[in-house]
């Protein structure tokens, strides 16, 4: 078996079916071109800016210990390295690192006992070859899989259309983790942030570690941004899956009935019982909802649903007051490069025009789910040869309940997707415990598949 990705996602699945004891022959094979098993894009950053946004007793691998995470962090004694991980709430919130350590811990012992290999290349293509899959890797090797699971997760953003004139401009940061741009900046540099979500958090939290303290402009349709946890712990509250909402317009009003219900109680709770049953709310919805929802209703979501660590709130709080952090509801209309400045033109939701001067662009509008084909080379070649196509929403790749890839309506044999590339199918896939959850049932699929093959070969006998 072949995982393709080896950050969250990845890991969980390899976790879960090795915890499994399913006989397979050989290792599984996890195919990820970082040193280390687990990190990937979320967890391998290194700034210690960059926290989870989940307190540590809500993330873990193992969604039958939701308390393993908190409980290593206490075997790791991480609060006497990073006293500030602990929030005013009593929550825990280390640096995003720190979880990718933990994975790559949880992982390890599969790997020394040599049940899993980490393939460090980067997969290039993936061709059906008989009953098996030939998946070549950067550094010209091939291998062999009876079965693949595609866990990648992030493709790199795509700069903005109006921006694409300046985008050889090193003033451009077309993708933020980079991190070659951040010691360059100067203290007093006009910035301007195309997105106003978590990524822009981020951002900010790192430049006013470095001493920014510059005019900074994020830029965004709807002037949204990621709102904070609430001030102490709070339990979901509200019911959404018994009698779930059949369109779009119902499920709204339904949050609504449940936020007025009682007014006294914080946001939060009502949003983390959305999140808990959003599997049952997303599979309720038909097609044409499901479409509605994400064009109408997803700005909303997102920023009420990914929050922000605490210090991460205080620090963009602070700004907003002093005033070097705006937040504008606008769109760019066109930018220009001169010596002195990237100029732009923004289109604020009223209509107005109003132009700005820049010493930095910065892009943080997301992941370029609608590019995922064109950007993964592997991708792209499953993708002519009729093995994969994009979901009906453009979210990822499509894939029916059982993790299988879809192709014309027909489940592609041997051929799993995981992780945020099936939100389409299964709703929300971005938080942690989503994605471990995704991960189990992932897990118990190929499980069952590898049972059901081994069944079929004896009765062949």
């Amino acid at each position: 078996m072949a995982i393709i990705g080896g950050g969250a996602t990845g890991a969980a699945i390899a976790y879960h079916f090795l915890n499994r004891r399913t006989a397979v022959s050989g290792p599984v094979l996890i195919f990820e071109a970082r040193a280390r098993i687990g990190a990937g894009l979320a967890y391998g950053s290194h700034d210690p800016q960059h926290r989870i946004n989940v307190p540590a007793a809500k993330m873990s691998i193992d969604t039958g210990r939701p308390l393993d995470f908190q409980e290593w962090i206490d075997c790791d004694r991480l609060l006497a390295q990073d006293p500030d991980a602990l929030a005013p709430s009593g929550g825990l919130f280390p640096a995003r690192r720190v979880f990718g350590r933990y994975l790559a811990d949880r992982i390890e012992p599969w790997l020394r006992s040599e049940a899993a290999l980490h393939v460090r290349a980067r997969v290039v293509s993936i061709q059906k070859d008989g009953d098996l899959w030939r998946i070549g890797t950067d550094d010209g090797i091939f291998f062999q899989a009876a079965r693949v699971v595609i866990a990648t997760t992030h493709p790199v953003p795509s700069l903005p259309t109006p921006l694409r004139p300046v985008s050889h401009d090193p003033r451009i940061v077309i993708d933020p983790w980079s991190h070659t741009w951040l010691d360059s900046v100067a203290p007093d540099a006009r910035i301007a942030i195309i997105g106003s979500g978590l990524t822009m958090a981020d951002v900010v939290a790192s430049l006013t570690a470095r001493g920014h303290r510059g005019l900074i402009i994020a830029i965004s349709r709807r002037g949204l941004r990621s709102q904070s946890h609430a001030k102490a712990e709070v339990e979901a509250h509200g019911d959404f899956s018994t009698t779930p909402a059949r369109s779009a317009r119902a499920l709204l009003r339904n949050v609504r009935c449940v936020l007025a219900d009682d007014p006294a109680r914080p946001w939060q709770a009502t949003f983390d019982a959305l999140r808990r049953q959003g599997r049952a709310i997303w599979s309720a919805l038909p097609p044409v909802e499901r479409k509605r929802l994400v064009r109408h209703l997803r700005p909303f979501w997102d920023v009420h649903r990914f929050r922000i660590a605490p210090q991460v709130e205080t620090t963009l709080s602070q700004r907003i007051a002093s005033g070097t952090l705006r937040i504008q509801a606008a769109r760019v209309e066109s930018a220009s490069a001169t010596a002195s400045a990237i100029s732009l033109n923004l289109r604020a939701r009223g209509g107005a025009v109003r132009h700005v001067d820049c010493d930095l662009v910065i892009n943080t509008t997301g992941p370029d789910h609608a590019g995922i084909l064109a950007q993964q080379p592997f991708l792209a070649g499953l993708a002519r040869d009729g093995l994969i196509e994009r979901d009906p929403l453009g979210l990822g790749l499509h894939t029916d309940e059982h993790h299988r890839a879809i192709v014309a309506d027909h489940p592609v044999p041997g051929l799993f997707i995981a992780g945020p590339l099936s939100r389409g199918t299964f709703g929300e896939l971005m938080g942690l415990p989503e994605v471990t959850a995704n991960a189990q049932s992932v897990a118990a699929t190929l499980a069952a598949d590898v049972s059901a093959s081994k069944t079929r070969e004896r009765e062949t006998l």
